[in-house]
């Protein structure tokens, strides 16, 4: 008892020192401050390695043209000739801008006159990326970032964009998801409570008992297949291909054997690829779920074919059909035609999103001999991902 008492607090513990953890790691950028501006830094940098060159170089004159006191008179005399001959009168200005100091300082100011507007354009780039990832961490899902160029920038632009794009559909998902958890939770919740309900009254009848225990246990089977397809579903959305546990898959036989609990025959190609078999094996036991419930007492076909790139099953019934208008909304989590309200309304969406995992699809098909196909097409993945 004292363990279990005591598990309870110190997850809760744990999960505030999380939540503070979290907290002062947002908060952290906050308080941060740039001390020079990267633009100052590399005009600092090109400063002082120019300033560096200069004094390098009149070292180095220095020591070829000055280290000889006769030649250095002898160069003086011959450039006081120079200047005579060309009507120049000597100067210490003039001597001073011939100097390689001088021409150093010039070249460094033409130089930062070039570099300064490209640096400055670079560094704004950088400022607007970094207000981009303020306003993501704000929880602003929205946020983007221009990409201008095509230069590293841009790149570093173009996959902020798909990050930010990425966390927004995903944040989105798992919030409509909770939505519609919570809606679709209610229904069986409440045939459960008045099955309770009726079992709790005394009755001088063991029908009506046994009725609301059938009920009971039908209530229970479909809110366990509910919260066993939303975990699924999240887990896919959030784990991506890192969910996949890739193995050589007989697509045939698993096929085979989904089908053998409705009694259907397959027929085919014998295929093998490189995926998670419990994921296609959902896939297919779906599909063949879908056509039960909208087809009930009619003739199901269910074949596989071998593609270019994997395997082709396909899933077709003599059902009502789906009308063209609703075709893609059926593949929505929790859409349901009207009038037909079996169903957790995830299977469709789930058999898709296993379908492109495996770097394929999963779409509606009309029967040419009536009814409905649904078609999952699935690609060999590569053994690299294997566990």
């Amino acid at each position: 008892m004292t363990s279990e008492a005591s598990t309870p607090s110190a997850s809760k513990a744990k999960l505030s020192l999380t939540q503070q953890d979290r907290s002062q790691a947002v908060s952290a950028p906050a308080g941060f401050a740039v001390r020079m501006p990267l633009w100052a830094r590399i005009g600092l940098a090109l400063a002082l390695a120019l300033l560096v060159q200069a004094l390098v170089s009149a070292m180095v004159m220095h020591w070829l043209f000055f280290s000889d006191p006769q030649e250095v008179a002898l160069r003086h005399e011959m450039f006081r000739a120079f200047m005579h001959v060309y009507g120049i009168q000597p100067s210490p200005w003039r001597r001073l801008l011939l100097s390689p100091l001088t021409t150093t300082v010039l070249t460094a100011v033409v130089v930062g006159a070039v570099t300064f507007p490209l640096m400055r354009h670079l560094t704004r780039r950088l400022q607007r990326l970094q207000r981009g990832v303020q306003a993501l961490g704000n929880l602003d899902l929205g946020a983007r970032v221009p990409v201008e160029g095509r230069d590293e920038v841009a790149a570093l632009a173009v996959a902020f964009n798909q990050a930010a794009g990425r966390i927004e559909t995903l944040v989105n998902s798992h919030k409509s998801l909770l939505a519609y958890t919570s809606h679709e939770l209610r229904t069986p919740l409440a045939r459960l409570s008045m099955a309770l309900e009726t079992l709790g009254q005394p009755s001088p009848h063991d029908t009506a008992r046994e009725a609301a225990f059938d009920e009971a246990r039908r209530d229970l089977a479909e809110l366990d297949e509910l919260i066993g397809t939303i975990l699924l579903f999240s887990r896919l959305d959030a784990a991506g291909t890192r969910a996949l546990d890739v193995r050589e898959v007989d697509v045939l036989a698993v096929a085979a054997e989904e089908a053998s609990r409705e009694n259907i025959e397959v027929q085919g190609d014998w295929v093998r690829i490189q995926g998670d078999e419990r994921l296609l094996r959902h896939a297919i036991r779906n599909l063949l779920d879908n056509a039960r419930k909208h087809a009930p007492g009619h003739l199901t076909e269910l074949t596989v074919q071998l593609t270019a790139r994997g395997a082709r099953v396909t899933v077709c019934d003599r059902g009502p059909g789906v009308p063209l208008a609703e075709v893609e909304r059926i593949f929505e989590p929790f859409i349901r035609l009207h009038g037909r309200g079996d169903g957790s309304g995830l299977g469709l969406p789930l058999v898709r999103r296993i379908a492109r995992l495996h770097g394929g699809d999963a779409y509606y098909e009309p029967n040419p001999k009536g009814g409905a196909c649904f078609v999952l097409e699935v690609a060999s993945l590569d053994p690299a991902l294997r566990p």
